[in-house]
């Protein structure tokens, strides 16, 4: 292995370019230039060493490109459990940790007794997110967790919730992540990568202030606040979107000179969620949620796949609820993709594409931060009018065939269709876009 690079000889950034210009047979070296009109940045299908002008970083060191981890690559393997019934949620939390689950997302938007929903459930041995409506909530949880309240995270809303003063007491006392920024609802409306991370900065960031401005210091506030990140099905974009927020929290979070390294890395759950699925393609869908797995695993500290018919008429199946599941033990126990840190690191695309995708991020939550963050009614509402205009973009390029979703927009499944959509929640008055709503092109 040590003469591995002997046997290889370095090409240089000319010599390479020679190579690609014969293999495209006459045409020009332009045509591997290509611009995303979604996502709205430029790159090339190649990069090489000599472009390269970022040092390299290693795993663990500031700014957190390529995360906290140092010793294996493992993430917690989430589900979504929404509580109407505390029986009916407690045998389901059973069953999913019995299926390979070590994180669970409870929602409930009523009041709940818990002890019902978590008999049974050692919170010890998993991790626990909760979305909840109320402090005593909050409390009642804390209470059942005892000593295992460090793996226990809540979900108020960094931009809809309202910190009040009995909720900041028990924070502070608790020292739980307790404000989500929920950068994966603004993804499933339509978002490209820029504006997911520019709204996570601009509400991250927010939330940092205010919380000190309670009296947290740095180090507090930020183990407060925790990421929901969208994954699409473009895969080095994905992968570079969640380097780069990892990279730019940090940025931001220097700024405040927190005393403990740890503070640079920001807790990311990734989602995979319903945009590009189709209800009557499920195989077509476990291939789709399979790579988004692949790419939220390389800078991610859990994943929840969300089942493909979660939100169809019928509720979620039973297949499509341990497939969801499995894609991510399959991934650690087959693939050991939990064994390799940042594997996409070093790779000049990834790199370059985290530059590019991070630029233009950094540019849209400077735009958002000057004009008074994503909380003033002003800047929220031309926000959301972009990401409106990005959505339709997306519905366009469907419609006219110059995306392809298989399944979707191209070669659909013929039969006919057993199950619809019922609604899907969005995010700030904005609509979730499903791109399975379209009206489907001719097979060709």
């Amino acid at each position: 292995m040590n003469n591995l690079f002997q046997e290889f000889p370095p090409t240089n950034l000319s010599e390479w370019k020679d190579k690609i210009v014969k293999d495209l047979k006459g045409k020009e070296l332009s045509v591997l230039d290509f611009h995303d009109p979604i996502e709205d940045i430029d790159f090339r299908a190649f990069y090489h060493r000599e472009e390269r002008q970022a040092p390299d970083i290693t795993p663990g060191s500031f700014p957190a490109t390529r995360g906290s981890k140092t010793i294996d690559n493992n993430w917690s393997n989430g589900a979504f459990i929404s509580v109407t019934n505390e029986k009916v949620a407690n045998e389901k939390a059973l069953k999913l940790l019995m299926m390979g689950a070590d994180l669970l997302l409870f929602q409930a938007d009523a009041k709940v007794n818990w002890s019902k929903v978590l008999e049974g459930v050692q919170l010890e041995f998993i991790r626990t997110q909760f979305s909840l409506s109320s402090t005593d909530q909050v409390k009642e949880i804390l209470q059942i967790a005892g000593n295992a309240k460090n793996r226990v995270s809540f979900c108020f809303d960094a931009v809809t919730d309202t910190s009040n003063e009995e909720l900041i007491h028990v924070m502070k006392s608790s020292q739980t992540a307790t404000y989500v920024v929920n950068g994966f609802r603004v993804q499933k409306c339509g978002a490209n990568a820029s504006q997911e991370l520019a709204f996570c900065l601009s509400a991250g960031h927010e939330m940092l202030v205010e919380l000190m401005e309670k009296g947290f210091n740095t180090d507090e506030a930020t183990a407060q606040i925790h990421f929901h990140v969208g994954v699409g099905a473009n895969y080095f974009n994905a992968i570079a979107k969640l380097r780069a927020l990892r990279q730019l929290w940090s940025k931001i979070v220097a700024e405040y000179n927190p005393e403990h390294a740890c503070s640079y890395n920001c807790q990311i759950t990734a989602i995979i969620g319903h945009t590009n699925k189709s209800l009557k393609d499920p195989y077509t869908n476990l291939l789709r949620q399979t790579t988004e797995t692949m790419s939220a695993a390389s800078a991610s500290d859990a994943i929840i796949v969300l089942p493909y018919d979660m939100y169809s008429e019928n509720g979620a199946s039973e297949l499509a609820e341990r497939m969801a599941l499995n894609i991510s033990t399959i991934l650690k126990e087959e693939s050991y993709l939990h064994h390799v840190i940042d594997a996409p690191g070093g790779s000049y695309t990834v790199e370059e594409l985290t530059e590019i995708i991070g630029k233009k991020a950094w540019s849209h939550f400077q735009e958002l931060d000057k004009n008074g963050g994503i909380k003033q009614p002003e800047v929220q509402s031309e926000f959301k009018e972009a990401v409106g205009q990005t959505a339709a973009k997306r519905m366009e390029a469907y419609q006219n065939g110059s995306a392809t979703l298989i399944g979707v927009n191209k070669f659909p499944d013929p039969r006919e269709q057993t199950t619809a959509w019922k609604e899907v929640p969005g995010y700030l008055n904005m609509s979730a876009f499903l791109a399975d709503t379209i009206k489907k092109t001719e097979t060709v």
